[in-house]
Protein backbone atom coordinates (compact mmCIF):
# COMPACT_ATOMS: atom_id res chain seq x y z
CA UNK A 1 0.00 0.00 0.00
CA UNK A 2 1.53 3.40 -0.93
CA UNK A 3 2.12 5.72 1.81
CA UNK A 4 -0.29 8.54 1.00
CA UNK A 5 -2.96 6.32 1.27
CA UNK A 6 -2.16 5.35 4.48
CA UNK A 7 -2.19 8.93 5.41
CA UNK A 8 -5.26 10.01 3.98
CA UNK A 9 -7.08 6.77 6.17
CA UNK A 10 -5.48 8.03 8.85
CA UNK A 11 -6.88 11.86 8.19
CA UNK A 12 -10.18 10.32 7.54
CA UNK A 13 -10.10 8.80 11.21
CA UNK A 14 -9.71 11.77 12.77
CA UNK A 15 -11.44 13.72 11.16
CA UNK A 16 -14.39 11.43 11.85
CA UNK A 17 -13.43 11.11 15.39
CA UNK A 18 -13.52 14.95 15.85
CA UNK A 19 -16.52 15.35 14.22
CA UNK A 20 -18.59 12.29 16.40
CA UNK A 21 -16.99 14.17 19.49
CA UNK A 22 -18.46 17.48 18.63
CA UNK A 23 -21.65 16.00 17.75
CA UNK A 24 -21.71 14.14 21.44
CA UNK A 25 -22.07 10.55 20.01
CA UNK A 26 -21.84 8.04 21.71
CA UNK A 27 -19.17 7.27 24.62
CA UNK A 28 -19.01 3.62 23.76
CA UNK A 29 -18.04 4.75 20.01
CA UNK A 30 -16.43 7.31 20.91
CA UNK A 31 -13.65 4.78 23.39
CA UNK A 32 -13.77 2.10 20.60
CA UNK A 33 -12.48 4.69 18.30
CA UNK A 34 -10.01 6.50 20.81
CA UNK A 35 -8.65 2.84 22.11
CA UNK A 36 -8.11 1.41 18.27
CA UNK A 37 -6.11 4.91 17.18
CA UNK A 38 -2.75 3.72 18.39
CA UNK A 39 -2.93 0.48 15.95
CA UNK A 40 -4.11 2.88 13.19
CA UNK A 41 -0.77 5.15 14.08
CA UNK A 42 1.61 2.18 14.29
CA UNK A 43 0.13 1.42 10.87
CA UNK A 44 0.26 4.56 10.15
CA UNK A 45 4.24 4.93 10.44
CA UNK A 46 5.08 1.28 9.32
CA UNK A 47 3.30 2.24 6.32
CA UNK A 48 5.40 5.14 5.54
CA UNK A 49 8.68 4.31 6.50
CA UNK A 50 8.24 0.68 4.71
CA UNK A 51 6.88 2.45 1.32
CA UNK A 52 9.39 1.99 -1.38
CA UNK A 53 7.21 3.04 -4.63
CA UNK A 54 9.54 6.21 -5.06
CA UNK A 55 12.96 5.47 -5.95
CA UNK A 56 15.57 7.28 -4.18
CA UNK A 57 19.35 7.01 -5.85
CA UNK A 58 21.96 5.86 -3.22
CA UNK A 59 24.63 8.15 -1.54
CA UNK A 60 28.01 7.98 -2.93
CA UNK A 61 31.12 6.96 -1.34
CA UNK A 62 32.16 10.34 0.27
CA UNK A 63 28.21 11.43 0.79
CA UNK A 64 27.24 10.89 4.65
CA UNK A 65 23.71 12.98 4.15
CA UNK A 66 21.16 12.93 0.73
CA UNK A 67 19.09 16.21 -0.01
CA UNK A 68 17.39 15.99 -3.69
CA UNK A 69 16.22 19.56 -3.03
CA UNK A 70 19.59 21.17 -3.05
CA UNK A 71 22.48 21.22 -5.72
CA UNK A 72 25.76 19.28 -4.10
CA UNK A 73 27.61 22.28 -4.61
CA UNK A 74 25.87 24.33 -2.23
CA UNK A 75 26.16 21.66 0.58
CA UNK A 76 30.01 21.81 0.32
CA UNK A 77 30.26 25.13 1.56
CA UNK A 78 29.67 23.71 5.00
Amino acid sequence: MKATTAVIIATLYLIVYVILFQTEMSTTILSYLFLTSPFLMIWLVYTVLKDDHEQYPELGEDQEWGYRDKPKDKLDRF
